[in-house]
């Protein structure tokens, strides 16, 4: 897992996440492009784990903290 990439994919997924909370009518497009932001967020943080269980529960709480954080800001 590069930084610059996860890093980048984490912002991305921030930003759209963003968009998403603040709309009122909610754009299918919009949605699309969030859960491929989301998928691409997964892939890169859950490459190289054990079990798909301990992998599901990690990214869960990684989620969880960095929506967390970038709301803080």
């Amino acid at each position: 897992m590069e930084d610059i990439e996860i890093r980048e994919a984490q912002l991305v997924f921030v930003g759209l996440q963003r968009r998403w909370d603040v709309q009122r009518n909610r754009n299918p497009r919009l949605m699309r492009e969030l859960g491929d932001a989301e998928d691409r967020l997964i892939g890169l943080f859950m490459d190289g784990w054990g079990s798909h269980r301990t992998m599901a529960y990690a990214y869960s709480h990684y989620r969880r903290r960095l929506l967390r954080c970038a709301a803080g800001r």
